[in-house]
């Protein structure tokens, strides 16, 4: 009887410890299945946000603002401080995809194809104006980033 009770405990443990190295694979799959769906919703934010500020910069007074910076036309100062706070903005979103690309939501592709705007953002000397206007309120690490485009050009 003694030798019956044993066998048993034996094949209950045993069962035991595949039941926890399931209950383990199954979390470990869940979790990520969960980072899976974290990134996909970082890369809808990331597209969200490109649509608001695409929007935003259709708008008429923005837009009457872009055209007078590529004919080299002076802005007033209402719109130049609209503008301002336009690329503010916009910058600050992409200070976001920064963030989000090191802490592992956004891949090395997605990150480089962010900062190919750059490359175009910058080649205008009105944008580098406001850039080193407010630079110094951005992290610094999205600063060295930035300043590093721009030295390229």
């Amino acid at each position: 009887m003694n030798f019956i009770f044993e066998n048993i405990t034996t094949i209950i443990q045993a069962l035991a410890a595949f039941g926890a190295i399931g209950t383990v694979y199954f979390l470990v799959r869940e979790l990520g299945e969960q980072n899976r769906v974290s990134r996909a919703n970082v890369r809808q934010n990331v597209a969200d946000s490109h649509q608001k500020m695409a929007l935003a910069g259709m708008k008429k007074d923005i837009v009457k603002i872009k055209l007078k910076l590529r004919k080299n036309e002076e802005l007033t100062e209402i719109e130049d401080a609209t503008y301002l706070s336009y690329f503010a903005v916009m910058l600050r979103s992409r200070e976001n995809q920064y963030y989000q690309y090191t802490i592992g939501m956004l891949d090395e592709a997605e990150w480089n194809s962010m900062l190919k705007s750059f490359k175009t953002l910058f080649r205008s000397p009105y944008h580098l104006k406001l850039w080193s206007f407010m630079r110094d309120t951005f992290d610094e690490e999205f600063v060295v980033i930035v300043d590093e485009i721009i030295e390229e050009l």
